[in-house]
């Protein structure tokens, strides 16, 4: 039984994944192959392991208030960070234009989690007159501490600037057990959200820092999507950009580094982890414990 709860614990923290909303061209949705392997990696390097008394309560109000200091200053810094200041108009625009675009995409085909949603999305962005595209980015395995990964996600262009487009910026940095400090940061997370790319950089420096900090006081290990390394490579790593609004043509994708754009370049594919519920038991439970069976069954 060991064994069988310390893969339990491992997809809790790994939470309910969704199908990818892929756009039905190169990056195919995640695998159960993906996530057994992305689970037993986990568990294998010892990250896994529960604490005998891992159901029992951990008081988080009696961290230091050093810590606690520590928290309220980058809760701050986030807030700043997500706040539109009156006189950037640019963003205040593009986020309205982006919260239409995706209500009606959501009345058209009455789910955000519909595959292809982000293709749908940012085509309609390009029939307001937006120079949005669907970026995919993919990253090789580096050491014990990045694995291997794809992600798709929605960018826009005006003048100069370079906008990343996140729907649900909570689901990028839900954790298990979150502790009450760590809560507070996901309660202010925007649900549609458009950041210059520099903003966004410090935004997931934010939160992985106190995704780190949580996990310690919590006493677990910091899974190995949420590390800083896997959010900074699905972000801000190569990425290929299509405006094709229709995943079946063929006309050339264009790959960019630094902001360069170059020929297409091979890069290992692997998983695209989306939505994610960290709710073990609550709901889907049966769909969960399947997939919990399947990853047993393979590693026994």
């Amino acid at each position: 039984m060991g064994r069988f709860w310390r893969m339990a614990e491992a997809f809790e923290v790994a939470g309910k994944v969704r199908d990818c909303d892929s756009s039905g061209s190169e990056h195919s949705p995640e695998t159960m192959m993906d996530l057994s392997d992305m689970v037993n990696s986990f568990i294998e390097n010892g990250n896994g392991v529960v604490n005998k008394d891992f159901d029992m309560q951990v008081d988080d109000e009696s961290s230091s208030d050093g810590i606690d200091d520590d928290m309220e200053e980058m809760k701050e810094a986030l807030q700043r960070l997500l706040r539109v200041d009156n006189d950037d108009d640019v963003r205040r625009n593009l986020i309205s234009k982006v919260q239409k675009a995706s209500k009606d995409v959501v009345q058209d085909n009455r789910s955000s989690q519909s595959l292809g949603f982000k293709r749908r999305l940012m085509a309609r962005l390009r029939d307001q007159g937006l120079d949005a595209g669907l970026c995919k980015s993919k990253w090789e395995k580096k050491g014990g501490r990045l694995l291997a990964g794809n992600h798709e996600y929605i960018d826009v262009n005006v003048e100069q600037t370079r906008y990343i487009i996140i729907i649900s910026l909570l689901e990028e940095f839900e954790i298990a057990r979150p502790t009450t400090s760590y809560t507070s940061f996901l309660e202010i997370l925007p649900e549609i959200s458009l950041f210059k790319v520099e903003d966004f950089k410090e935004i997931v420096k934010i939160m992985s820092r106190a995704i780190k900090k949580s996990m310690s006081q919590m006493k677990m290990p910091v899974p190995p999507w949420r590390r800083r390394e896997y959010v900074q490579a699905k972000w801000f790593g190569s990425y290929k950009r299509t405006t094709n609004e229709n995943p079946t043509k063929k006309t050339p994708d264009r790959i960019v580094i630094n902001n360069q754009s170059i020929g297409f370049i091979s890069i290992p594919d692997h998983t695209c982890y989306g939505r994610r519920q960290e709710q073990f038991a609550k709901r889907d439970f049966g769909y969960k414990m399947g997939n919990l069976a399947m990853v047993m069954n393979g590693a026994s």
